[in-house]
């Protein structure tokens, strides 16, 4: 299972074109504070329907609120073969740094 750092996930974001990132909280959560350019799809939906979204030629950034589901949904989706990698610490790391919806 792969983990990054917030501060190489920030340089990821900054630097990479076509990052894709994985918001896993709930919409609610999602539309008060995110990260541009992520999709929102709830952590028990991207459990249940991954072969809905991700296919495992890509690699995705996996982000929730303090890192705990992200965590999670990176060890099981990873044994499944897909290239996820966890955010450490979640989208807590990131109010007032990433640019955001609101910011």
């Amino acid at each position: 299972m792969e983990e990054i750092s917030p501060v190489l996930f920030f340089k990821h974001y900054q630097n990479e074109t076509k990052i894709k990132i994985i918001d896993l909280r709930e919409s609610r959560e999602y539309e008060l504070y995110h990260i541009e350019d992520t999709v929102n799809i709830p952590y028990s939906i991207l459990l249940e329907k991954h072969h809905l979204f991700l296919n495992k030629h890509s690699k995705y950034y996996l982000i929730c609120k303090n890192g705990n589901n992200s965590y999670q949904a990176t060890k099981y989706l990873s044994r499944l073969g897909y290239n996820v990698i966890n955010v450490i610490g979640g989208i807590d790391h990131f109010k007032g740094v990433v640019k955001t919806k609101y910011s």
